[in-house]
């Protein structure tokens, strides 16, 4: 009995160590979630825009609107790439209502410490508008860069020995 209570414990001793290790990457983003996040951040930055700059520009609203009548369907897709991440992360539903939140906030604070806000923004809806839904991901990836609390995964380390191998052989 004792040695089972000693197997026991030092499996779990084994698992506690090599766990933190196998899981440290699991909150990274593949590249298809990382433009999720981009696009979704990207949508709240228009959002509070709409609803802080229309003192300044009283057209923001409808623009908001017809932005949320073109789009409505590619942020429908956009939500559920975002759910599969928090969920596939172990922060689930919950989670992403956080990140939602989190990001509505952020933005709303960098209203009053961005000179020109309102400015800055205001053309992003035009844009937007215009776009269709791959034009609306790479509008969103230029305007927001890396996306807020979600890194990109690094590349598998085989991988990323191929592509140089591939590119010295085009540069022969």
């Amino acid at each position: 009995m004792a040695a089972l209570s000693l197997r026991s414990a030092a499996f779990v001793l084994t698992l506690c160590l090599v766990a933190p290790a196998a899981f440290a990457g699991a909150s990274c983003g593949t590249p298809e979630e990382i433009k999720a996040a981009q696009l979704r951040q990207f949508h709240y930055q228009l959002q509070v825009a709409a609803l802080n700059c229309r003192g300044d520009d009283p057209s923001l609203p409808g623009k908001w609107s017809s932005y949320i009548h073109h789009h409505g369907g590619t942020m429908s897709v956009n939500a559920n790439v975002m759910r599969g991440y928090f969920t596939r992360t172990g922060k689930g539903v919950a989670g992403f209502d956080r990140y939602n939140t989190v990001l509505t906030n952020r933005e709303s604070v960098r209203v009053h410490e961005t000179e020109g806000y309102c400015e800055i923004n205001a053309p992003l809806f035009d844009k937007a508008i215009k776009a269709n839904g791959p034009q609306l991901v790479a509008l969103a990836g230029e305007t927001v860069g890396r996306p807020a609390d979600i890194s990109p995964c690094a590349e598998p380390k085989a991988e990323a020995e191929k592509k140089p191998k591939k590119s010295a052989k085009k540069a022969e």
